[in-house]
């Protein structure tokens, strides 16, 4: 079976054969140059679209002009048929001399069909940052330079579950509508680290920046908001630009293991401080094991501030000091 540049370039080499026998007006030696590169708006090729300098008398329609947006290419073979017999006066510099002749179109260029799809997608529901990856190739159509770019997504179909879509490009004027079919990559913006960061550092607001991640990453505890960032502390190293997990982070250590503490101890009627060593860690609010280092007596606290731990009872306070600090 014929393709469609074969049965053009066959239909090409029919009209020179034809032409070489055809009768011309009586303009021997008109002297003509080579066109440049060109774009047709007609349905035929002219001799005027080859050669700068025919007169009208000899113009005429030579081929038809190539389906929209598609090229033909005159090489210098077939140039200098056309001229010896249409008697222009020209000859081929080289062997790679040419013409390419371009038909006009109207084109439905793939961002277009991009942006339609997008639109589609929010109408269904779908939030964030939306990316489309199609099946196979970019899809572009291709009309006559008389149509209008309008197209439609007509019979669109979406799985919500596995985010595939699958509809058809159709216009106005066009016989086929262009099957598409492809799948949403959303993506969200999530808080990264700027720089690495080693474990056992509180994250500032300067440290953090920000990504887009498709929702496919976004699995298990990953850390969405700032909040859930900044003025926390790393378990672990992570690096600049790593995805970080809820699991990689803690509240701010305010008390550490084998540190010294201000132990603090209210009563109604009075505040007493005492210095203990803590058996914990402890961020804002947990409760600690601490030693006292005068009675060496172990006590529970609340820890209410950086290296201090509160004691809340006063049942405690023969446990927490020595009597001569609790005569103070």
């Amino acid at each position: 079976m014929m393709t469609a540049p074969r049965r053009f370039a066959f239909a090409l080499w029919m009209v020179c054969a034809s032409a070489l026998g055809s009768p011309t007006p009586c303009l021997a030696n008109t002297v003509v140059t080579l066109h440049q590169d060109a774009e047709l708006q007609g349905g035929t090729v002219r001799l005027s679209d080859l050669f700068v300098g025919v007169p009208p008398i000899i113009d005429r329609d030579i081929a038809q002009a190539p389906p929209p947006g598609q090229q033909a290419t005159y090489d210098a073979q077939v140039l200098s048929k056309l001229a010896g017999n249409y008697r222009l006066d020209w000859q081929a510099e080289n062997i790679t001399d040419h013409v390419t002749l371009t038909s006009a179109a109207t084109r439905i260029v793939t961002d277009d069909i991009r942006a339609a799809l997008v639109r589609k997608a929010k109408d269904a529901g779908v939030h964030g940052e939306i990316e489309v990856q199609f099946d196979g190739h970019a899809p572009e159509l291709i009309l006559p330079p008389t149509q209008r770019p309008d197209f439609s997504l007509a019979n669109f179909d979406y799985d919500p579950v596995s985010k595939r879509f699958r509809c058809e490009v159709a216009t106005a004027l066009s016989r086929n509508a262009l099957p598409i079919s492809g799948h949403f990559a959303v993506k969200r913006r999530v808080p990264v680290l700027a720089h690495h960061m080693e474990a056992g550092t509180v994250v500032a607001n300067n440290d953090v920046d920000w990504i887009d991640v498709s929702e496919e990453r976004l699995v298990g505890n990953v850390i969405t908001d700032s909040d859930q960032l900044v003025g926390h502390e790393l378990r672990r190293p992570v690096n600049d630009g790593d995805i970080v997990h809820v699991s990689d982070v803690i509240p701010p250590r305010l008390v550490t293991r084998g540190t010294i503490v201000t132990m603090k101890i209210e009563t109604p009627m009075m505040v007493i401080t005492s210095q203990g060593r803590s058996l914990q860690d402890g961020a804002m609010g947990d409760t600690v094991r601490v030693v006292n280092t005068q009675s060496n007596r172990t006590i529970e606290g609340t820890v209410t501030g950086q290296g201090t731990v509160t004691i809340q009872t006063a049942q405690h306070l023969a446990m927490a000091t020595t009597p001569a600090e609790a005569a103070r």
